[in-house]
């Protein structure tokens, strides 16, 4: 390989692996065009070569995917799982940027699989805060934070602590966006002290901004003045304009709380003067907004219209559509003016010919029903993208409904292989000790042990208390009885406590269940009289199942006269699968849980839950 080739692969190696610290580069992904068309290159490098140039080239999109398509099959031929996961992960950034939602997903959880099996944690992490961007787009806090955490802990694995950092900081940017102020502030703590370890500057203004914000919006307008000027100041020498534009707006609200409106007014017009100079549409409109509000509170109502105006000018111009529209009624109106002349100078004694005139004017009307037919056509793609999108949103949620269910059901069955493992623990060990320990002060003499009969009844009382938590622990669905029986086994060892009147009644259908039906329906019983028996201060509750054949369902209804749930549901998970984690459950099995609950009356939980069918005879 000659030096010209050497300077080639030191290139292409900066480019690949420095993607974190530096951005995209559409320069670097002409040149690196060239280099692939026209250099003789072996595969290990053209490996490199296609992945800077699919991280790199912007301008064409659809090329961008076909040079995705070449480095997973390139990988695939070179039985190289890295880049294969690499390869999916870009295909779906950029299926993301052509809003193909759905395709962008599948080609994310193709990235995680093969990521998971070669143990190239740093791009599973990254594909998960990438499917976490897909949900925060579409406004799906919970599944968007599930993600973020999801990729957090993958790369928590990792040595990248930059790629980590940056996980951090943008879940606790979802929890700003959201007004969760104090889950944002843990996560943009933990994030800047891992930018500040690598001294990565960048990422120290941004989670300072952030964290100036989240002071900004709990009126901590002291706090929120220092983190935002610290941040303007690092972003200043970076030349990173457009968080400072944004940031600047911030301080103006902070100093028009303190009711400093020429403070105020002095930010805003500096975050205005720096969006011209950049030419952030989107900024220039805010700031002019601002303004706009500002010198309405000082009274200056001209001032105030003119930013007013500036403002609607810019907005429109970013969300296209109502410029659109404004052009269209213009070209309208200024037809019909141009008619109404020619027809007056026509009243006025000139002589154009009356034919020219009925072509003028069928042409006008022609115009006008042209205009109006593409503004309608135009209406109605927007229409079909926002159907298309939601389509896309609900695919989603069908792609991952199947994964969540699946491992809600495998975190039911591990923890009741767990009760039944620590049940037989303490039966078959602990149990046996004590009896042996007992067996051992039994042969020896009384009177040479002080206080014999209260060890003596210690020992009773231990070897009691273990019996009794191995039977709470393993009691569950049995091999051999099945659901109903297990039910009522907790039902008497409920009444047998004393400090509840308990009821329980099941009409049960002709054939079999699945066992991971009974487990799950034994489990959300068992759950809802836990939650009873600490939240509701309950003295009396009724348990009845009933199986409704023909339409393969199961109604459970857990009642109690306690004092309510609301405080409980809200707050309290048990010691068991947790109150949230039942409602997530319930959902993906496709059924549904409605709580009724008042201080008077007490609680009740009707619960509907879908069976899978069957033909089995019992």
């Amino acid at each position: 390989m000659d030096i010209k080739c050497i300077t080639y692969y030191i290139i292409i190696g900066f480019c690949s692996f420095s993607h974190v610290s530096f951005g995209q580069d559409q320069r670097a992904a002409d040149s690196l065009k060239q280099i692939y068309h026209e250099v003789d290159l072996d595969d290990s490098a053209r490996l490199i070569v296609l992945r800077a140039l699919v991280f790199n080239e912007t301008k064409d999109l659809n090329l961008a995917l076909s040079y995705v398509e070449d480095l997973i099959q390139l990988a695939k031929d070179m039985k190289s799982p890295d880049y294969q996961a690499i390869g999916h992960y870009q295909k779906g950034n950029t299926l993301k940027v052509l809003g193909n939602l759905d395709e962008a997903l599948n080609a994310y959880l193709k990235s995680i699989s093969i990521a998971k099996e070669s143990g190239f944690e740093k791009i599973e992490g990254s594909t998960y805060g990438a499917i976490a961007d897909i949900f925060s787009i579409t406004n799906d806090h919970s599944n968007a934070m599930l993600y973020y955490n999801k990729g957090i802990s993958v790369l928590r694995q990792t040595k990248d602590s930059i790629s980590l950092a940056s996980a951090i900081l943008n879940a606790g940017d979802e929890y700003l966006t959201y007004g969760d102020y104090d889950s944002a502030l843990l996560y943009f703590s933990e994030s800047g002290k891992i930018f500040e370890q690598v001294n990565y500057k960048i990422g120290q203004a941004y989670n300072l901004g952030n964290i100036g914000m989240v002071y900004a919006s709990t009126g901590e307008n002291i706090l929120a003045e220092k983190n935002i000027n610290q941040a303007i100041e690092i972003l200043e020498k970076a030349e990173d304009y457009y968080p400072i534009c944004f940031y600047l707006l911030s301080m103006s609200d902070v100093f028009m709380d303190r009711k400093d409106v020429t403070s105020a007014i002095n930010y805003a017009g500096k975050s205005l003067r720096l969006a011209v100079q950049y030419q952030l549409k989107q900024q220039i409109s805010e700031a002019n907004l601002k303004l706009s509000e500002l010198y309405e509170m000082t009274g200056e109502s001209s001032k105030a219209f003119a930013y007013y105006r500036n403002h609607i000018t810019y907005r429109d111009s970013v969300n296209n559509i109502e410029t659109v529209q404004k052009i269209a009624n213009q070209r309208t109106d200024f037809e019909v003016n141009l008619r109404e002349k020619e027809i007056a100078l026509l009243e006025k004694g000139q002589t154009l010919d009356r034919t020219y005139i009925v072509i003028a004017v069928t042409l006008l009307v022609l115009a006008v029903v042209l205009l109006l037919y593409f503004r309608q056509r135009f209406l109605t793609t927007q229409l079909a993208a926002a159907e298309r999108r939601k389509r896309n949103e609900q695919k989603i949620k069908d792609l991952l409904y199947t994964q969540e269910s699946k491992a809600l059901q495998s975190m039911v069955k591990g923890q009741d292989d767990e009760r039944k493992r620590l049940a037989k623990d303490l039966h078959n060990h602990f149990g046996n000790l004590l009896a042996t320990i007992k067996v051992n002060i039994n042969v020896l003499e009384h009177e040479s042990i002080p206080n014999y009969p209260t060890l003596t009844t210690l020992i009773d009382q231990a070897c009691t208390d273990v019996r009794n938590i191995a039977h709470e622990l393993n009691m569950g669905i049995s091999d051999d009885f099945g659901l109903v029986p297990a039910l009522k086994e907790l039902t008497e060892h409920l009444k047998k406590s004393g400090h509840i009147q308990i009821e329980f009644s099941a009409s049960m259908c002709n054939h079999p269940m699945e066992t991971d039906e009974e487990i799950t329906i034994y489990r959300i019983v068992q759950e809802l009289v836990s939650n009873t028996l600490k939240h509701a201060q309950a003295s009396k509750l009724s348990i009845s199942l009933t199986c409704f054949e023909e339409d393969h369902l199961i109604n459970i209804i857990v009642q109690d006269n306690g004092h309510g749930i609301e405080g409980a549901v809200k707050h309290a998970d048990s010691s068991g699968m947790g109150i949230n984690t039942l409602k997530k459950m319930i959902e993906n099995l496709h059924g549904e849980m409605i709580v009724d609950s008042s201080a008077k009356k007490g609680t009740t939980v009707n619960i509907d839950l879908p069976l899978k069918p069957t033909t089995e005879a019992l």
